[in-house]
Order: C-alpha cells, then structure tokens, then sequence
C-alpha cells in the first residue's frame, strides 16, 4: 500500500497479527489479502480474484486461545488480533490423465482414475477445512456409491483451494474427485440447453462467419475500443 493509503487509514486501530512467525500491526477492518500488503509484503502469488471466486488464496490460521488450524480464503478472512497466518497458494495432489469420453457416470470411474478415494475413513476433517461450507465428507461418500448428480450438484461452489487435501489424513484430493463428478455430470447427465443447442446450430450454418471475418481484418486498437465500448454498454444496463 502506498504512503497516501497509509495516511488515510492512520486513525483506524491496529491489531497484531503474524505472517510467518513476524508480527506486524495492521487495520483491524482489514482481510489478510490487505493485511499482508499493508506489512509491506508483495502478494505477487497464490492471488487471483480477489473477490472469493478462484480459490487462489488458501490461507491457515490460528486464533489466541483456539487450539484449532482454521482455514479460509485471504481475500474474504478478516484479520483478528494475534492471528497467526501462513499462505498455501497451492497444495501437490497427484491429478492423473484421463479422457472423459472414456468414462462412465459411476463409482467404477471414479475410482479407477482416483483410487485412493476409497481410503476415505470419513473423518470429516476435509468438511471443517472447507471455506465454501461444503459437506465434502459426504460427497465423498456419494462418490464411492456412484451417486455423481449429488456430487455435483453439493460441490458446485468448490473453488479448488486444496484445503481439504491438506489436512487428509487418507491423503486423499476430495477437490479433485468433485471436479471430475462435475465435469461427468455435464457431460453424461444434465440436460442439454436448447439455447446452446440452438446457437450451436447457427454456428455450424454460418450466420456467424461474415461477422467473424470482419472481426479477423480489424486492427487492434479498434478492437480494444470496439470492447471498452460493450463493457461500458453492460455496466449502463
């Protein structure tokens, strides 16, 4: 944060909190994203959004007087006195190759491309590492029996933090299992759009290609205004 941001906030109370065993003060309004920044770090990795939508921040944590490692993201935790803080911007899983089309909506894929996921001694820590509140555990357990539309469905707000592999005692990647459950899903059980199905068929009739033609022929400063200009129109509406 520059000198001026630092002026501006000067009368707002400061609490300490620790990044990596250092103390540092900060507002006390702040999230660690803002906190971290504020100390003088640079949060050049393990941050994207910013708006608790891509998972990229995972932090751990611990609170004075809570014996517990809490989780959550850094763009939406709000700093609390004496916490302690360390980032995990990505957490190793091993993620083996597959091709969904050789798959079935089932138990049997699953487990054949994560086999480790029937190790599962639903202990439920991976739930109470969840910063999205979902009941991983549980999906879990409706992907050993094969139930993929529940799994999907349940861990739609994962954002693929790896939290819940972190603390696995199994060393399973719940996260992982849920992205292939979904992408099942999309592929082998939900309804298709009849809009998608119909703009599909208007792209493979060309109503499109004159237009993209003359898109193709357009130098780049015009298209960057021709852009400003859609986006300024979206935020009028």
């Amino acid at each position: 944060m520059n000198q001026r941001g630092k002026e501006e906030i000067r009368d707002v109370r400061l609490i300490p909190v620790y990044f990596y065993g250092k103390q540092y003060y900060v507002p006390e309004s702040f999230t660690i994203i803002q906190a971290y920044e504020y100390s003088g770090h640079q949060y050049t990795r393990g941050c994207g959004c910013r708006g608790g939508a891509c998972g990229a921040c995972a932090a751990i944590f611990m609170i004075p007087g809570s014996p517990q490692i809490k989780t959550g993201l850094a763009c939406q935790t709000q700093v609390v006195s004496g916490m302690s803080i360390i980032h995990i911007p990505y957490f190793p899983t091993e993620k083996p190759g597959y091709k969904i089309e050789k798959l079935s909506p089932d138990a049997a894929s699953l487990g054949k491309v994560y086999p480790k996921l029937y190790k599962c001694l639903q202990c439920n820590t991976c739930t109470k590492m969840c910063p999205q509140d979902i009941n991983v555990m549980e999906c879990m357990a409706f992907s050993m029996r094969g139930d993929i539309i529940k799994v999907a469905i349940q861990s739609i707000p994962c954002v693929m933090c790896g939290l819940c592999a972190a603390r696995c005692p199994a060393e399973i990647a719940p996260y992982n299992i849920m992205l292939l459950s979904r992408r099942l899903y999309g592929r082998y059980l939900l309804p298709p759009s009849n809009n998608v199905l119909s703009r599909i068929k208007q792209i493979e009739d060309g109503e499109f290609s004159a237009k993209i033609d003359e898109l193709m022929t357009i130098d780049i400063d015009q298209l960057k205004e021709m852009y400003e200009k859609q986006q300024a129109d979206k935020r009028a509406i």
